[in-house]
């Protein structure tokens, strides 16, 4: 297995950012163990045997994280023959190619099977709402002629997992399981627009949630726990005396 780059404009990658402490492990660990042209088996027991062979990984979490790596446009998922692929994306731009034949089956393979039993879709798979990714192999000013790109991302909502890492990240104590149940019911929307930015929700849950600084007291009026008896009965006197209750 050849060595990866890694570069440090990872660092301030905005797709990345997108993903948890968790799914950004696996993100680096998939591309040490995917093949020379980016791709890999998504089997989520295979990809759990290869990338974490030391701990306990549920199946439900490498499903997780592939989404969260669909959604961020880290990686295509595609099926050829029944059964699940993923393909790293822009993986010519940062790797360097040496195989002369991948170990797997590409995005293309996929798409083509595809369009013999139906008309002409693509053969995306995994996400409900995903769109028609360009080759991946392929440069960005030669898209896929297959597919038609939308002009617009479109907002994916968050998981609790990915809400509860955020707000531990902030160390806020917004509930994540009540944030997620509430814009659910919502449909997503902040007043009656579509959101676009749940990690801005959170802050604003996170300044709502806040204890708010005790009001000072009007002026004129006293708490009895703050004076000793004597002085409590004094002031009754002088309240009396000056007309008042």
């Amino acid at each position: 297995m050849p060595n990866r780059i890694l570069k440090e404009s990872i660092c301030s990658s905005d797709n990345v950012d997108q993903l948890t402490a968790f799914q950004e492990t696996f993100f680096y660990r998939l591309i040490v163990n995917c093949d020379d042209f980016g791709r890999m088996d998504a089997r989520p027991k295979i990809l759990s045997s290869r990338l974490f062979p030391l701990k306990e990984v549920r199946s439900n979490q490498i499903e997780d994280a592939l989404r969260a790596l669909t959604s961020a446009e880290l990686v295509i998922l595609y099926e050829v023959d029944g059964k699940p692929f993923l393909q790293m994306k822009t993986w010519d731009k940062h790797q360097q190619v040496r195989a002369k034949k991948s170990k797997y089956p590409s995005p293309d393979d996929g798409e083509r099977s595809k369009l013999l039993s139906d008309d002409k879709t693509c053969n995306q798979t995994i996400s409900d709402d995903s769109k028609c990714p360009r080759n991946p192999i392929q440069s960005e000013s030669n898209p896929n002629p297959m597919c038609k790109s939308e002009p617009q991302k479109r907002f994916t909502p968050p998981t609790v997992e990915q809400v509860r890492d955020y707000c531990r990240e902030r160390g806020n104590s917004v509930d994540p399981e009540k944030f997620v149940d509430f814009y659910t019911s919502k449909g997503w929307k902040v007043g009656k627009d579509p959101m676009k930015d749940w990690k801005a929700s959170v802050r604003t849950w996170e300044k709502d949630s806040k204890p708010q600084k005790q009001e000072s007291s009007p002026a004129g009026s006293y708490h009895q726990r703050d004076y000793s008896s004597e002085q409590q009965e004094a002031m009754k006197r002088f309240i009396r005396m000056n007309g008042g209750g």
